[in-house]
């Protein structure tokens, strides 16, 4: 048994664990948190059960350890509860995808408290539950299983806000814990409970297996003064050899913005897709990250979580799978490329950028070194640079950047259609070895799209001149669009190319029993 304390006037604080059994433990940890726009800190309480792991007791700290590295990095513009709610789910989904890829993984039950003045969430992940003591009378906010982190790619969750007075008490713990408990032993405990007794208090919790957490809360004038908001500058010193915030730089990657890409590989002996940022960290770079984060398709990267809050700009990505290489350098070892196989990328990076658009990016730079792709034509999209990012003003992107639709280009205000047009520019360049004139720099004005003629099923050409018009408004509505007119073309080719086969075929016997 271990117990710990937090004092403070604002709240007070005890929380331990019981005994650890061969496939199960339980941990908490504390810690105050920035607020967010001018507000006080907030204490933010984690409690963490798992079941079915081996080496639960390091699972736990290595998960704890992320879940506090991934909220210092949350946008400033997200509400404390936001921030908490979406540490959660970047957790759940990194579960998910283990289990997708056929990994065993745990059962794993959460509870998060957040603490701020006379204001409490409760965020619960499975079979957390909470007892609250209040003037005598006690309320339960039972945690529930079958709702265990990993089990879906959408975190289940469920959230209580709660009014908090001096004088009442929370208890934190899991909820088998909370079922054979003396609640009406504990009840009379609270109403002698102070700050020099919170520990006596707790521990009758803890001699059993799991974990607890009691807090009393205080003061709402006390509580510690705003912080100002952090800062996270570029690493200036990007080469092989160096060190970023625990991370070893092992390697350029011929992928990526030059210089700025790295193998990487940290103290623990983890490797990761190491990518610097080119200036210090602001809101849309948090908010680039936290889009990314929130998705679970296989065309777009993994991020991972450092464990440890950064001090520097960069993200850490899971190391692409072997044998991946950029767009730019796969098609330069074609001299041909099949529409056949030019779509079946296509289809791919149009599942990523409608994935990323959902979470409001837009207006994406899809350079092809931000493109992998290995030899079966599984793609991987790396995206940085976006004019629309949520809770930002829209973004400048490079006046020089190909392919980009010409109104990203002169500033103007864009939507999903300009994705749309760097999209058919990309399918055009996989193809022509070249990029349409529209898409260039300077080149926006009169460009006449230039056919591809046979090297294109029939109808492609039109479809392509549609998607790169100059304006937002002669290209078609959506993604999905332009992608079921290209389907359709190339079915009704093939359609046709097996009709004439078959009257080829026809005619050839005919002639062979003519001649006979």
């Amino acid at each position: 048994m271990s117990v710990h304390g937090v004092q403070h006037p604002a709240v007070s604080l005890a929380f331990g664990h019981g005994v650890d059994l061969p496939a199960q433990a339980a941990r908490v940890r504390s810690a105050w948190v920035a607020g967010r726009q001018g507000r006080p800190p907030s204490l933010l309480v984690a409690l963490l059960w798992v079941r079915e792991c081996t080496n639960s007791v390091q699972m736990l700290e290595e998960w704890l350890d992320e879940l506090f590295a991934d909220y210092a990095c949350t946008p400033e513009g997200w509400s404390e509860p936001q921030a908490a709610r979406q540490v959660l789910a970047a957790l759940n989904l990194k579960l998910f995808r283990e289990r997708q890829g056929g990994a065993r993984v745990p059962v794993l039950d959460a509870g998060l408290l957040l603490l701020h003045g006379d204001q409490a969430q409760l965020l619960q992940a499975g079979a957390i539950g909470l007892l609250r003591c209040r003037d005598a009378v006690l309320q339960c906010l039972p945690g529930r299983e079958g709702q265990s982190l990993g089990g879906q790619a959408e975190l289940a969750l469920v959230q209580h806000n709660l009014c908090l007075s001096v004088g009442e008490a929370l208890l934190l713990a899991p909820q088998p814990l909370l079922d054979v408990a003396d609640r009406q032993g504990w009840r009379r405990a609270c109403a002698e409970a102070d700050d020099k007794s919170l520990e006596a208090c707790l521990e009758p919790w803890l001699q059993a297996p799991g974990a607890a957490v009691l807090a009393l809360p205080g003061r709402t004038d006390e509580l510690p003064p705003p912080e100002p908001p952090g800062r996270w500058p570029a690493f200036a010193d990007a080469r092989p050899g160096a060190e970023v915030d625990g991370w070893t730089l092992l390697e350029s990657c011929p992928y990526g913005p030059p210089g700025r890409m790295f193998r990487a590989c940290g103290e623990s002996g983890r490797e990761a897709l190491l990518w610097l940022a080119e200036t210090a960290a602001d809101e849309a770079f948090w908010q680039r990250e936290w889009v990314l984060r929130r998705s679970p398709l296989r065309s777009l990267p993994q991020v991972l979580s450092a464990r440890v809050a950064r001090s520097h700009a960069f993200i850490l990505f899971a190391l692409p799978a072997p044998g991946m290489r950029s767009l730019e350098g796969w098609r330069t070892t074609r001299r041909t490329l099949s529409a056949e196989r030019a779509l079946a990328l296509l289809v791919q990076l149009i599942a990523a950028v409608r994935a990323l658009q959902r979470r409001g990016m837009q207006g994406l730079w899809l350079g092809p070194r931000q493109i992998l792709v290995d030899e079966r034509g599984q793609l991987l999209l790396l995206p940085e640079q976006a004019a629309l990012l949520p809770g930002v003003a829209p973004q400048p992107l490079p006046a020089d950047a190909v392919p980009l639709a010409p109104e990203l280009r002169r500033g103007e205000h864009c939507d999903g259609r300009a994705d749309q047009f760097a999209v058919a520019a990309l399918l055009y360049w996989l193809i022509a070895g070249r990029w349409p004139a529209v898409a260039r720099p300077g080149r926006e004005v009169d460009s006449r799209y230039e056919p591809l003629a046979e090297r294109v099923p029939e109808g492609w050409d039109g479809v392509l001149a549609r998607a790169l018009a100059p304006q937002p408004q002669g290209r078609y509505d959506a993604l999905s669009e332009l992608q079921r007119a290209l389907e359709d073309c190339l079915r009704a080719s093939r359609e046709r190319s097996g009709a004439a086969a078959w009257a080829k075929g026809i005619c050839a016997w005919l002639h062979r029993r003519w001649r006979g």
